[in-house]
């Protein structure tokens, strides 16, 4: 079974798959810029926490959040249309910081000012829609919380048409045994990022070439930290082509 439906295919007896996912040829590409089409991102402590409560049950994660957004601008930086883009999440206290960090790294003044996702949302408004691509937060690293109900989810992971990316305290959600048999799936993928650089969308590399990718091609980013970096610096380069 190809990407996504392999993730919930242990739910869902006879699941096949659909004509146009084995004939269409975006369903044969790699997606511009990563090694793989999905991978869980694990995220360590960011400043010195995980997950956070302002106030009562208003769950956040900054690390997370930080990452998610960092990624979305590298995907637009790389030339992804940003519509084709959701920030998903299992909390409205992670959609909040989402959009807060977002209104500042895509605000008026700088080199991606406007750009914006096609939704920031939680999990649970965003049930019947897909996107393309999708950046996925989890938020929690004390408890693995609600999304132990399953269906959640199947929801989650099942958002996505050509890439999902999942930010994570992978040790947390890993373990959890009623959550296994889909995180298992990540299992053969590193949890670490791995991006390709010098891509630019749409990419002519192939799946196929992607399982074959040398070593040297790939670029591990160490954490939230280290993509921010890369970020910064294809800023700096939009900015420059566009003065000159």
């Amino acid at each position: 079974l190809p990407f996504p439906l392999f993730l919930i295919s242990w739910r869902y007896r006879n699941l096949g798959d659909l004509d146009h996912v084995n004939t269409r040829p975006i369903f044969k590409k790699a997606n511009t810029g990563f090694a793989y089409t999905y991978q869980i991102v694990n995220v360590e402590d960011f400043e010195g926490r995980g997950e956070s409560t302002p106030t009562a049950y208003f769950y956040q994660n900054l690390g997370e959040a930080e990452y998610a957004v960092a990624l979305f601008q590298y995907m637009v930086l790389v030339g992804y249309p940003p519509e084709k883009i959701s920030i998903l999440t299992t909390y409205n206290g992670q959609k909040e910081l989402l959009l807060d960090i977002l209104s500042q790294r895509c605000g008026p003044g700088t080199p991606l000012a406007g750009k914006r996702p096609g939704a920031v949302s939680t999990v649970d408004q965003y049930q019947g829609q897909q996107n393309d691509f999708v950046l996925l937060s989890l938020v929690r690293t004390n408890s693995v919380g609600h999304l132990r109900d399953i269906r959640r989810l199947v929801v989650a992971v099942s958002r996505a048409r050509l890439g999902l990316y999942v930010f994570c305290r992978q040790s947390l959600f890993g373990g959890c045994h009623e959550l296994r048999r889909t995180m298992d799936q990540f299992a053969s993928r590193p949890t670490k990022l791995h991006l390709v650089p010098g891509e630019h969308f749409p990419t002519e590399r192939s799946l196929d070439d992607s399982a074959n990718l040398a070593d040297e091609k790939k670029y591990v980013v160490e954490d939230v930290a280290s993509l921010g970096s890369i970020v910064h610096s294809m800023q700096e380069e939009l900015c420059m082509s566009s003065a000159s």
